[in-house]
């Protein structure tokens, strides 16, 4: 059993505008203070080779030492990338800390969102792999004496945007007046 406990939430609405999990940390926002991380999966089949982790460098060093078992499994990789159309971002507009797998393609583009996504594209073995990667990431995460890292205030999400360049895009895709306003978000 891991010292802190593992919450499993499967969202809708991502992509209108991911709905569910922005309704999620909006419900929940009294409680992401004492949440370690959100583990996020969204990119098809592919091999995963570590995760994004949302342009958190001060995480960085823990999630390499804590996810060091995930090496066997070619699943160390970590970069700063920031997706801004994917469930952990609503959590990273909350200042926790989340970690989106970064997974190669597959045949995840050609399948799309289209009627040939059906049950005999799924590859059994790399979805077995899969499994096992989130589980170590959730468990190790959890019971590790350390926090991942702090929920960052809103001081430190907009000084990250801006070092990243997030800010910009945060303007471009239309959720910068969501974040002005209080509407998503960490509150001031």
């Amino acid at each position: 059993v891991p010292r802190r406990s593992i919450r499993f939430v499967l969202f809708t609405g991502e992509e209108q505008g991911m709905l569910g999990s922005w309704a999620y940390a909006r419900a929940h926002r009294a409680e992401l203070d004492h949440m370690d991380a959100a583990i996020i999966y969204d990119s098809g089949i592919g091999r995963v080779t570590g995760y994004t982790l949302s342009g958190r460098k001060d995480v960085e060093a823990q999630a390499s030492r804590i996810l060091a078992p995930l090496k066997s499994l070619g699943a160390d990789n970590f970069t700063l990338d920031v997706e801004d159309g994917t469930d952990s971002f609503d959590f990273m507009l909350e200042g926790v800390p989340t970690l989106a797998g970064n997974q190669d393609p597959a045949n995840y583009m050609e399948n799309y969102h289209s009627a040939s996504d059906t049950y005999d594209k799924v590859d059994i073995p790399e979805l077995k792999k899969h499994v096992a990667i989130a589980a170590i990431t959730a468990f190790a995460i959890a019971d590790d004496p350390e926090r991942l890292g702090p929920r960052q205030n809103r001081h430190e999400i907009e000084a990250m945007f801006k070092e990243i360049g997030f800010d910009k895009e945060m303007q471009e895709e239309g959720f910068q007046a969501l974040w002005n306003n209080g509407s998503r978000g960490r509150q001031p």
